[in-house]
């Protein structure tokens, strides 16, 4: 796949694209690759991306086309159809747009069948670098960070306010709750990650999750993790403003206290802060948040730490941060950074 075809891809374009409708209804890990760099390298197509994501989700099977000769069946089944009920044949004409919504519709209604009974899924993603602010149903706030998604679903009115996370976010939880002692269905607040579950009542926190790992840290209010044990039974741990932890792998990797627990939130003002950070960790923010491909010259350095506090407002000051302070040089092409060790 050439990604330069897409750079100036109209919404019928995307609909009628086969490695776009495989990507959206089945990827692999290489489609997922390539579509993040479609939308690091054409930026401006991230919103025709999402639209057409979401048409193809709706319409979505299990069943992908991958070729045009397939397509084309569906169309003269459609259009064979629609003539036979038409007065004078021919006159009806799919343009294209309708043409993939009707195909899509026509071979998925089963998969329609189940996700109306499951009801209505709200969907957010975010491209590489970009931040959004979500208000959800109860009045709640979510920050998503660069390549993150949050699903929730629209009718809260009888259920418990349930959210799931991917990647990044910063939870402003709304307080409904009068009586802590006898919580309602409707006042609970869930958010599910891929490895524990956070309930809440109303409070401030931030949730990264990546790389089959959980990192959640409590600016204000109390939190309840729950999760499984080494022995897959499950343990629950409360969580104070302040507290800070990494689970992974089914066990608590890390448990600390942070002295100012608000600087976990810098993100969400565009901000990159790290303490007595390696090349490693910081490569992979760069890597999971804004799209960057790093590649180390000696696997030596990615263990180079940079000693103290750095808090930026950019990749390229970052960059230039760690230019000044290790030994390193960086050579940076578009989204491809290398970084090799200087000459002695």
């Amino acid at each position: 796949m050439q990604i330069a075809k897409y750079s100036n891809y109209t919404l019928p374009d995307f609909l009628e694209d086969d490695d776009f409708l495989r990507f959206v209804i089945s990827p692999s890990q290489n489609d997922t690759v390539f579509w993040q760099q479609v939308a690091a390298e054409y930026p401006q197509q991230t919103e025709i991306i999402a639209e057409a994501s979401k048409i193809i989700k709706a319409y979505r099977k299990q069943d992908v086309f991958t070729n045009e000769a397939n397509q084309s069946k569906v169309w003269l089944r459609i259009e064979s159809s629609l003539q036979k009920d038409q007065v004078k044949p021919k006159i009806f004409s799919l343009n294209k747009y309708l043409r993939v919504a009707a195909m899509l519709l026509l071979v998925s209604s089963i998969g329609i069948s189940l996700w109306l009974i499951k009801g209505r899924q709200n969907e957010i993603d975010t491209a590489f670098g970009e931040l959004r602010t979500v208000t959800l149903p109860d009045g709640s706030t979510v920050v998503l960070n660069g390549n993150s998604k949050l699903t929730y679903s629209g009718n809260w009115d009888k259920k418990s306010r349930e959210v799931w996370i991917t990647g990044e976010a910063l939870f402003n939880v709304k307080h409904i709750n009068k009586d802590p002692r006898h919580v309602k269905t409707i006042e609970r607040f869930i958010v599910h990650c891929s490895d524990v579950n956070i309930e809440v009542l109303g409070t401030t926190f931030n949730v990264r999750n990546r790389h089959d790992k959980t990192n959640v840290g409590l600016v204000s209010g109390k939190i309840r993790l729950d999760y499984l044990n080494p022995r897959s039974k499950k343990e629950s741990l409360v969580m104070k403003p302040g507290d800070y932890i990494e689970y992974g792998h089914k066990k608590l990797l890390a448990r600390t206290k942070l002295a100012a627990p608000e600087k976990i939130t810098k993100w969400t003002k565009h901000q990159l802060l790290f303490n007595d950070a390696s090349l490693a960790q910081i490569s992979e923010i760069m890597t999971d948040d804004y799209g960057y491909q790093v590649d180390f010259s000696s696997p030596d350095l990615a263990n180079f730490k940079i000693e103290g506090e750095i808090n930026v407002p950019n990749v390229e000051e970052l960059i230039e941060t760690i230019s000044t302070t290790l030994p390193v040089k960086i050579i940076r092409t578009d989204k491809n950074i290398t970084i090799t060790k200087l000459n002695p």
